[in-house]
């Protein structure tokens, strides 16, 4: 089992730091950096430090730079995630390898564990510049560090794995990769509560935003690093997100299955 998810683990890693050694490390770097400098602008030089009575009601009395930092930091292992997982099989397709990985006796649960431990290395090098650089800038963190704060980001990353499976089948099915995955990247942020309360949005896209674990997963972040709420008050959200995620890991599985059918006919075929 682990031969499986190692070795997956090093040719990713090993293909990531031929292609793009210097570039991989230094766009992690500033990525997590942008994640945060923006909105600090826009908060102190546009809405020049201050908020409306909406804004305190909806976020606990969170302050916005906290508020800000911890959704963009799980914002960050959620896209690293559903990217580098959801495309790994159509980036096979692309290099010419799919086949010999069909027909190899590997599971695909290994093969995806693989992907998921070489890419959550390198997004929490993104994860801490964002902590870090938001701290820098006055987001109270110093809680970030608990057991339950660790919990809440290991079933996020969780959800997110579970999430990938069915974006890879999406992928695979359509043969796109940006479309899709700046698409769904894109009302994610907009809809998820990263950068605003989910509470300013109409009531159906907020209905619309619990379809993804990432709404429940950030709002569990916050209370727990905000609020120091323990897991036990938030178990109806770590519910949530425990059922988003078996159905996304199921539906994914099974229509990866069929995808996987029809390509093995083809090839024969």
């Amino acid at each position: 089992m682990y031969n499986v998810i190692y070795t997956t683990y090093k040719k990713n890693r090993i293909g990531i730091l031929r292609a793009v050694p210097w570039s991989f490390m230094i766009s992690r770097i500033l990525n997590g950096i942008y994640q945060i400098i923006f909105p600090y602008f826009i908060y102190h030089y546009f809405m020049h430090g201050n908020l409306n009575k909406q804004f305190t009601q909806y976020t606990n009395g969170a302050d916005y730079m906290t508020y800000i930092v911890l959704g963009s930091a799980l914002n960050v292992l959620a896209v690293s995630t559903l990217m580098n997982i959801g495309r790994a099989f159509i980036t096979e397709l692309r290099e010419g390898t799919l086949e010999m990985l069909l027909f190899s006796p590997a599971p695909r649960s290994q093969y995806f564990l693989g992907c998921l431990m070489e890419q959550t290395l390198r997004a929490l090098l993104e994860f801490g510049t964002v902590l870090i650089t938001g701290a820098l800038l006055g987001a109270n963190l110093r809680y970030i560090l608990s057991f339950q704060a660790l919990l809440v980001i290991l079933l996020a990353i969780f959800s997110f794995f579970c999430m990938s499976i069915t974006l890879s089948s999406v992928m695979l099915y359509t043969r796109s990769t940006y479309l899709t995955q700046n698409t769904l990247f894109a009302a994610m942020s907009l809809v998820c509560g990263i950068t605003f309360p989910i509470e300013y949005l109409p009531q159906w896209v907020q209905n619309f935003s619990q379809i993804f674990p990432l709404t429940p997963a950030v709002s569990l972040f916050r209370n727990i690093v905000i609020a120091r709420q323990s897991l036990f008050e938030n178990r109806a959200m770590i519910l949530q997100v425990f059922l988003l995620s078996i159905i996304y890991l199921i539906i994914g599985i099974i229509w990866h299955m069929r995808l996987e059918r029809n390509l093995v006919e083809k090839i024969f075929g």
